[in-house]
């Protein structure tokens, strides 16, 4: 491969649970996924409640390469607002992946993951703005990888 997807993740744990902080070295950017992510990931995507936690992250990794975000308008947060907590001013953004779609809040350059949602749960305006997005990821991961999503 010519342009691998490089990335180091650390994985820790709090009393509310496991959290991972991936560190993409492509970019500079720390992600943050919190335990309220992999319980949506679980209930939502993969919908595997057989597995531990480790393993679910270890998949989630395995499956997921990267992601390619926008920062919400204010009339976008509607959808985000109607499926998590949210302050009106946060730097929130929704970024595609290949299962889905993922909301967070954005300080400098690290990203907090706060939950993940399929296609099939987008309100019909957002199927069509985020639609755009998942056409530039699967353009984009097609020209750095040469694969299809």
């Amino acid at each position: 491969m010519n342009n691998p997807l490089i990335g180091v993740c650390g994985i820790y744990t709090r009393a509310e649970g496991i959290y991972v902080a991936h560190l993409a070295t492509g970019n500079n950017a720390i992600t943050i996924y919190p335990p309220h992510f992999f319980k949506r990931y679980r209930e939502r995507i993969s919908k595997d409640f057989l597995i531990s936690c480790s393993d679910m992250i270890k998949h989630y990794f395995t499956v997921h390469r990267g992601f390619m975000y926008i920062i919400l308008t204010k009339e976008m947060k509607a959808v985000y607002r109607s499926l998590e907590k949210i302050e009106d001013d946060s730097d929130c953004f929704v970024c595609v992946t290949t299962d889905g779609y993922c909301f967070g809040e954005r300080q400098g350059n690290i990203f907090i993951m706060k939950t993940i949602v399929s296609d099939d749960m987008l309100f019909e305006s957002q199927k069509e703005a985020f639609g755009n997005l998942r056409d530039d990821f699967i353009k984009k991961h097609k020209e750095l990888y040469g694969i299809n999503i």
